[in-house]
Order: structure tokens, then C-alpha cells, then sequence
């Protein structure tokens, strides 16, 4: 939804989920008040509260926000005109442009930290993306589904898929605080991926 198009409610709900991302990235969880994040984001504080009945529902609320981000593949969809391996390199060029987020990033450090000492905080928001099929997942099981990826265990390759990408591109980064790999190195990481697919599956 554009900037534009959202109501003044809206524009405030957004501007507090900003502020408190920030907010955690810089103190974490446990240190950050709800009068930090209503300062942060020049709203009052009932204001927070009108939205967020808790700084763990915002936080959840960031989870669940992160984690679209990573699903959002609505433009990728499974063509049966179009070659696997095209489709599959798009798919993982993809993920790894979200992955390549600074924002992403700095937030995901957050809430891995938090959900090793905090773990009931993210119980809920991960209840709640677990019941929607990420448009990943659907993009495999309609390749399964039109006989061109051949599996009983279709989610055991969506994981392999995305392990591939996140071994190099993601948790040496949120571990290690390496660099992001350079252009070379994501084209043989994304040829990689997609070639264990069609070799296992195809």
C-alpha cells in the first residue's frame, strides 16, 4: 500500500512499528519502553497503546512483518510454460535481494536474541505465520502438483532451497557480521541452489 493511500491511522500504525524496530535494534527488547518508541515516532503514547495493547504485541506485530517480507513472492508464481530453472533462479535471486535488507538484518540480530532468552515472545506470531502458506511452499507444491518436481516431502525441499541461500547468505551475517557476498559469489550460490533442486527433484 502506498504512503498515500494509507489513512492517518494507518500512517501512525506504521510509523510505530518504524520507531520501535529501531528502538529494539539499538537497546533490545527488555531495555525499550513504549515512551522510547511513542517519542521516536512523534506519537503520544496512547496513541502506541491504540494500536499495541503491549510492547510484546508490537513485537510480534515486527515478527510477523519481517517475516512477510521474506514471503513476499506474489510476482514469482509457478509457470508451467516456463523453464524450472529459470523460475527457480528468479525465486532465489529474490530471496536473496530480501536477505540483503540492512533493515532486515538489524531486526532479525533482535529477535533471534530475544527468542533464545525470551522464546514466548515470538510463540504467537510464529503460530500465526505457520497457518499461511508461504508463497515459496506454493510455488513447490504446484511444481509437485504439475509433475515436474518430484517429492513426498515437499517442505524438506523448500528447506534445502532456502538453506543453501541463508548458509551464505544470511546467518554468516547475523552470527559472524560478514560482509554480504559480492555479485560472483551470489551468482554461484544461486546456481547452486537451483541445481541441487532440478538434481534431486527434477
Amino acid at each position: 500500500m502506498k504512503e498515500k493511500n494509507m489513512s492517518r491511522s494507518e500512517l501512525k500504525r506504521a510509523a510505530v512499528l518504524d520507531s520501535a524496530m529501531l528502538e529494539f535494534q539499538a537497546k533490545g527488547f527488555k531495555a525499550t519502553s513504549m515512551d522510547d518508541i511513542a517519542k521516536r515516532a512523534e506519537v503520544s503514547k496512547r496513541t502506541v497503546y491504540n494500536h499495541f495493547a503491549s510492547k510484546e504485541v508490537l513485537f510480534s506485530a515486527i515478527m510477523l512483518k519481517m517475516m512477510n517480507l521474506l514471503c513476499s513472492f506474489d510476482h514469482v508464481q509457478y509457470n508451467a510454460e516456463q523453464g524450472l530453472a529459470e523460475q527457480l533462479t528468479l525465486l532465489a535471486k529474490y530471496e536473496i535481494a530480501q536477505l540483503q535488507n540492512e533493515s532486515f538484518i538489524a531486526m532479525a540480530r533482535v529477535i533471534i536474541a530475544e527468542a533464545i532468552h525470551s522464546p514466548e515472545l515470538i510463540q504467537e506470531a510464529l503460530a500465526n505465520f505457520n497457518e499461511q502458506e508461504s508463497p515459496l511452499a506454493a510455488w513447490f507444491n504446484a511444481a509437485i502438483a504439475g509433475g515436474v518436481l518430484t517429492t513426498e516431502h515437499p517442505e524438506l525441499a523448500v528447506m534445502q532451497f532456502i538453506s543453501v541461500i541463508k548458509g551464505f547468505c544470511f546467518w554468516p551475517q547475523i552470527v559472524q557480521g560478514e560482509a554480504f557476498p559480492d555479485a560472483d559469489k551470489i551468482a554461484l550460490i544461486t546456481e547452486t541452489a537451483v541445481q541441487m533442486i532440478l538434481k534431486q527433484y527434477g
